[in-house]
């Protein structure tokens, strides 16, 4: 009981720089990124792209965009624990006082969106698992709200929670996972033929399978400090933010593509029930949801706790999870795939954006106390048009069957088109500013 009680009392530093003491290694901090990274969004994906194309090309496509993920998050973690500050707070620096509301509250609408996704797909395979081992036939809502309970409360915590959580659900979720696919393998299919088959399903290219890849993740990199911060050390954020982001983007993908190739499903949950493994899908189900959800919503916390600086965190927390589980109540998971195509234009700037700002231009200015002594402009508004103009390319260059506009392709990965746009007009336009604002004080100086 005084552990809990400690755990509940503990401090989450929302607005604030996380003291060194406080400070975790970069394994700890790996172990939550892999966390979130297994889920049964991941597992539809991964199906997905072993439908659209051969099993060669699907773990191409989830390796490269995995790498690029664990690129962006390592610089992005990098920029979280020298600051020691969450996102939402450097958004402050890139955005301005004001400016930065806007992100964080579009920030904050799509975690809550994928809190929905993810939710929904608890609730929906709960049922059907808790139906087919125990022969309840509980409607779905349920499920959903009890997931809903479970993954507000241990972001409501806060950072310790969810830590302590994905020390001990990680090991049991891969040792599933690596046993599923050893089972299922050592029945006599032949690797090789499995690797080259044609899919059955309607053609997907690679360009578009990397940037769905990239797309399921890119929020989790954007939002990268709010674990980073945590780190001792910025050697450890960036182990932590490649290894974390490689691995647990990656995995889940890899088994759900290879299971679906495998058993000719797109449904793991129905693969393991098929083997007899029902007990073994339910707590799977549990803890993948769980952490990949604990983490949205605490990001959520995070953010709220800077637009509404007079109410608790904690408080803030249970009223979006409240907010998130209606959403999933209300089917936002049934449009998975087109949320992510309206999510990835809008989440992948805002990174690129504070990263140029910190690497490149104002590296300086990242620190509390222009906060506190309010040296923050209160808008920064080429940091503002940048981002909704690298969105809108994005959506220009997503093709149209995909929910973009299509109306022209650069690097083939729309994801990719946001990011570097907003990374070298951020840089320019920055630039540009620099040489102005000392040209127009070298002139008032002269003048006098």
């Amino acid at each position: 009981m005084a552990k809990v009680s400690k755990i509940l009392l503990d401090r989450d530093y929302a607005r604030m720089p996380v003291p060194l003491a406080r400070r975790r290694g970069w394994i700890r901090l790996s172990l939550i990124w892999v966390a979130m990274g297994v889920d049964l969004s991941a597992l539809v994906l991964g199906s997905a792209l072993a439908s659209g194309m051969t099993l060669l090309k699907a773990m191409i496509a989830v390796s490269a965009g995995s790498l690029i993920l664990a690129s962006i998050g390592a610089a992005c973690s990098y920029v979280g624990s020298t600051t020691s500050l969450s996102t939402a707070m450097i958004n402050r620096f890139t955005f301005g006082e004001r400016g930065a509301m806007v992100v964080i509250l579009i920030s904050t609408i799509t975690f809550l969106g994928w809190f929905g996704v993810t939710a929904g797909f608890f609730g929906e395979s709960a049922h059907v698992v808790i139906k087919t081992v125990i022969g309840w036939d509980v409607n779905p809502r349920w499920f959903i709200l009890i997931g809903g309970i479970l993954m507000t409360g241990t972001a409501a915590i806060g950072y310790k929670a969810i830590e302590k959580l994905s020390f001990v659900a990680v090991p049991l979720m891969l040792s599933f996972l690596a046993g599923l696919i050893l089972k299922l393998y050592m029945e006599g299919n032949q690797l090789s033929l499995l690797l080259t088959m044609l899919p059955e399903g309607d053609p997907m290219g690679l360009g578009t399978a990397i940037s769905l890849v990239v797309g399921a993740f890119i929020l989790g990199c954007a939002g990268s400090p709010d674990v980073a911060r945590w780190a001792k050390n910025s050697k450890d954020a960036v182990l932590s933010g490649f290894f974390g982001f490689l691995i647990g983007n990656s995995i889940m993908m890899f088994v759900a593509a290879f299971l679906s190739r495998l058993t000719g499903t797109e449904d793991v949950i129905q693969i393991m029930l098929s083997i007899g493994w029902g007990v073994i899908a339910v707590i799977l189900l549990i803890l993948a949801q769980w952490t990949t959800n604990d983490n949205h919503m605490y990001s959520v916390g995070l953010n709220l706790s800077v637009l509404f600086k007079w109410i608790p965190k904690r408080v803030l927390t249970v009223i979006a999870g409240m907010v998130g589980t209606l959403f999933a109540l209300l089917g936002i998971y049934e449009k998975f795939i087109g949320f992510l195509t309206v999510l990835s234009p809008f989440a992948a700037p805002i990174a690129g954006i504070y990263l140029v700002e910190y690497f490149f231009l104002n590296r300086g200015q990242f620190q509390i106390v222009y906060l506190r002594e309010m040296k923050v402009s209160a808008i920064r508004w080429h940091s503002l048009t940048v981002w909704l103009l690298s969105a809108l390319l994005a959506m220009m260059t997503t093709p149209s069957e995909d929910g973009g506009l299509g109306l022209f392709t650069l690097t083939q990965i729309p994801v990719l088109d946001g990011l570097f746009t907003s990374m070298f007009l951020q840089y320019v336009i920055g630039k540009a500013l620099v040489r102005f604002k000392g040209k127009a004080t070298n002139s008032e100086n002269q003048g006098a």
